[in-house]
């Protein structure tokens, strides 16, 4: 299946069902996280593990990793002291909607799913997340193949073999040091205006 068949077949179920992600990835527009910002999602799976969300700044050490592990909400991050992880929710591949934020309120990042929110306190004193022209772009589901020959690239190389997402994503919304009101996303088309949506 062609990276177009399957963005029709994802905007088809846009409305209803979300962004159908079985083995694919979506690639969206770069978060400017800078020091504030959010990145929410909705998202509903029956399987316990896989990769949800990964954006880092393009192979230094600032990063974002958000994945199922045992049905728990991960996520790992990197301002420049450090890999921190928070955790938040549980049993969450029960096949119905839930809702996770990350939230950048300067040196406090927060992970929310529902109604269950875990925060921590970044140790270092940059706290600005990359540059917006060297970071990568928003990952969902998954990571592109031709990350395998360029692990350098990236910021947490192991992220290429995480198990990808199985199940949908819906409401995409990012608020950040451009649009510092919420936007819902749309998936990046490149230079062919071929939706960045593949297997």
């Amino acid at each position: 299946m062609t990276a177009i068949a399957v963005w029709c077949v994802a905007t088809v179920m846009g409305a209803a069902g979300g962004l159908v992600l079985d083995g694919t990835y979506g690639q969206f527009r770069k978060w400017n996280a800078g020091v504030n910002g959010t990145l929410e999602m909705e998202f509903k799976t029956r399987s316990p593990n896989g990769l949800l969300m990964y954006t880092d700044d393009g192979g230094t050490y600032d990063f974002f990793e958000l994945k199922m592990v045992e049905g728990t909400m991960r996520l790992r991050y990197n301002l420049g002291a450090g890999a921190q992880i928070l955790m938040a929710g549980h049993d969450l591949y029960d096949g119905r909607w839930h809702r996770v934020a990350i939230e950048r309120r300067g040196r406090v990042t927060a992970l929310t799913v529902d109604n269950a929110t875990s925060a921590a306190a970044s140790a270092g004193k940059e706290l600005q997340f990359g540059r917006l022209a060297s970071n990568s772009a928003v990952y969902v589901g998954g990571m592109p193949g031709w990350y395998n020959g360029r692990l350098t690239r990236l910021a947490l190389p192991s992220v290429i073999f995480e198990p990808r997402f199985s199940g949908a994503v819906r409401n995409i919304v990012y608020t950040d040091d451009f649009y510092p009101y919420p936007r819902r996303q749309t998936a990046v088309t490149d230079t062919n205006r071929q939706p960045k949506v593949s297997t």
